[in-house]
């Protein structure tokens, strides 16, 4: 950290001026008078110490709120900030944001530099630019000839840019949230968006596809953009899978635009704000015969591309969504036998009944009559019955989360994928929300579908809806969209019997192995003493 901006910082803690709000506010009264000072020409007033406080006062306290101290404070604080960088400050009391505000590492803003290149980008627009701050001034000074727009729907953000950047004469700051009805008239060759992830934007409802922020901001910014321009979108994994009015959206995309390429962006990008899945999507108005699909990396401090794969529009749009992991995939020989099998394939959702299951709080696991099964109770495609948790709950509130002879059960959370079939206990027990629970109609035996999900396949698609990176995240909507060859139920009985019969022999041969090795160890360590 920069030795003067330690100071500060140490300064406004002894005052009690904590929060990131309150201490970027202080510096930002301080560049806000010096602003002014500066445009009346008024530089005499540094001498006068009183009318200097008043001046502080009359043109900042209805913008910033009231000075948290007396003039002596004051004086002490404008002399220590009037020199400090107000980015750098600004990156510092914002490190580790866990709030959204200052989230995107300088490493990405490098990373679309090409993308400005190969368009030869003269009119740049980044939305809620306080979220790539840490690369922002670096960009602007690498391209001196090009016109950049920032947004930002905050105000303190607003006057931040504002007194950060005026010194560029390319930069224009403008006070816009991307999710409302937009009052920018330009056009842009180059669109760089990270939108608020999953957020709501009910009042708009009839505007826009979605009412999900990261949907309205995409749907708010393609129409901005130059006969030749470029939309460069950060999205989470949801997006390009998610049914309803997300599929709408893609559909829309498709129809209206081209996606040039989709680039799922490595693991914890975005961290300590969020974990989740992400994804780069490039989209244009210019239609192209094939599109990129593949994987960043990151080495050495930076991003490169790393898997990829081009293949023909035709081919993508043949796909029903965007999961890349699939289109990477189709080159694995299993994936190629499913989808060139002549079997009848159904979505789960038109077979089985899936929910969820019941948030539980660890203050209310107690000793009752309803037993809760959690992820630990799966283990090697088997469920033990023997140690779970249980509440006390009246029946009917827990009905809905009850578990019947023959559920599958999937866990959405956690670090491995688990399934296991249910049997009909003595008890009730329900499942914990860490678990989907999958009831097959007649036509469909839990076994089965159990049987296709631990498949190399199976795997695979469940994985392409993963929404989370390390830690698993799994939606129960998404996997009602998922596809399961059917076979008629004489061979479904075939298939799980044979399953099962193989399985115990598993299991007693790995039994008998163990207490084997465990013998002769013993019969070694006796050897010793």
């Amino acid at each position: 950290m920069n030795p003067n901006i330690d100071f500060i910082l140490n300064t406004f803690y002894q005052r009690g001026i904590t929060s990131r709000e309150q201490l970027l506010a202080e510096m930002l009264r301080v560049k806000r008078t010096l602003e002014i000072i500066s445009s009346e020409n008024n530089e005499k007033i540094l001498n006068d110490k009183e009318k200097l406080f008043q001046l502080m006062k009359k043109s900042t306290e209805q913008e910033l709120g009231f000075f948290p101290g007396d003039r002596d404070f004051f004086l002490k604080v404008f002399e220590l900030c009037s020199d400090a960088d107000l980015i750098e400050y600004t990156l510092e009391i914002y490190k580790n944001d866990r709030m959204g505000i200052v989230i995107a590492p300088s490493f990405l803003t490098e990373f679309i530099y090409k993308f400005i290149d190969e368009i030869d980008a003269a009119a740049i627009l980044i939305t809620e630019a306080e979220k790539h701050l840490s690369g922002l001034a670096t960009l602007v000074e690498k391209y001196p000839e090009k016109k950049f727009t920032f947004t930002t729907q905050f105000p303190q953000m607003y006057l931040m840019l504002s007194l950060g950047f005026e010194k560029y004469e390319n930069v224009k700051v403008i006070h816009q949230s991307i999710y409302s009805e937009l009052i920018i008239d330009e056009r842009f060759d180059f669109i760089y968006c990270l939108p608020a992830f999953a957020g709501k934007g009910d009042e708009f409802n009839n505007k826009f596809i979605t009412n999900q922020t990261d949907g309205i901001a995409i749907e708010n910014m393609l129409p901005m953009l130059s006969d030749n321009g470029v939309l460069t979108v950060i999205v989470p994994a949801r997006i390009t899978f998610t049914g309803g009015n997300f599929a709408k959206l893609r559909e829309y995309i498709t129809q209206n635009y081209n996606v040039d390429s989709i680039l799922m962006l490595p693991e914890g990008t975005f961290r300590p704000y969020t974990a989740i899945k992400t994804y780069m999507l490039n989209i244009s108005k210019t239609r192209k015969d094939a599109i990129t699909v593949g994987t960043v990396a990151y080495e050495n401090d930076k991003f490169k591309t790393a898997e990829h794969k081009v293949i023909s529009m035709m081919e993508f749009l043949n796909h029903e969504d965007w999961r890349i992991e699939i289109i990477l995939s189709s080159d694995d020989e299993n994936i190629k036998k499913f989808k060139s099998s002549n079997l009848e394939r159904v979505k789960l959702k038109d077979i089985a009944e899936i929910f969820r299951g019941k948030s539980i709080l660890k203050k209310d696991v107690s000793i009752g009559k309803i037993a809760v099964l959690n992820i630990s109770d799966i283990d090697n495609g088997e469920i033990n019955y023997s140690n779970m948790d249980s509440i006390d709950e009246e029946e009917r509130k827990i009905k809905r989360y009850e578990l019947a002879d023959g559920d599958l059960v999937l866990t959405c959370r956690g670090t491995a994928i688990k399934t296991a079939v249910f049997r009909r206990q003595d008890r009730t027990v329900i499942a914990s929300a860490n678990v989907i629970v999958i009831r097959p109609k007649a036509e469909v035996l839990g076994e089965y579908i159990k049987i296709f999900f631990e498949s190399p396949i199976g795997t695979t698609l469940i994985k392409s809806f993963q929404r989370g990176t390390t830690i698993m995240n799994i939606n129960h909507t998404d996997i009602m969209e998922i596809e399961i060859p059917i076979v008629p139920m004489s061979q479904q009985l075939e298939l799980t019997q044979e399953h099962e019969r193989e399985f115990q022999i598993y299991k007693e041969t790995v039994e008998k192995a163990e207490i084997r090795w465990q013998d002769i160890k013993n019969k070694l360590y006796e050897k010793l003493y």
